[in-house]
């Protein structure tokens, strides 16, 4: 339970690493929302970016706890779970890259396909007053 000592060149890199991860998803964030052409890659984006953005701020909130030597929250098997939800957060949007993404773009097509035989709804004439 006793915390890690993060001072030193261990514990900046660990805060750079925090840090850089945080700047990594807000830059993903814009540059995914930007990015309007296919909406997929913007849904990627996205994830990915709340993926890095989630975990650099709750990184920055574990090394808080664990700089200031506070015992049940700078503990190190925080670090444990840490890395353990940033790999099954990435497993679940690889998952969702190459099951999920093709499968929509399918219904899609096929919703596609078959609206080009349903009529089109009659355009609104305008009132005139």
């Amino acid at each position: 339970m006793a915390p890690p000592e993060v001072g030193g060149l261990i514990g900046n890199l660990i805060f750079v690493l925090f840090i850089g991860v945080l700047v990594f998803g807000i830059v993903g964030r814009i540059v995914a929302d930007r990015k309007g052409d296919d909406r997929y890659v913007r849904e990627i984006g996205n994830r990915i970016s709340t993926l890095l953005v989630t975990m650099g701020v709750l990184g920055l909130i574990l090394f808080f706890f664990s700089f200031e030597q506070i015992e049940l929250f700078g503990a190190r098997f925080w670090y444990v779970i840490w890395v353990i939800a940033v790999v099954v957060w990435s497993v679940r949007i690889v998952r969702y890259v190459k099951r999920d993404i093709p499968d929509m773009k399918a219904r899609s097509e096929s919703l596609r396909a078959r609206a080009k035989y349903l009529p089109k709804p009659k355009p609104k004439k305008k009132r005139r007053r």
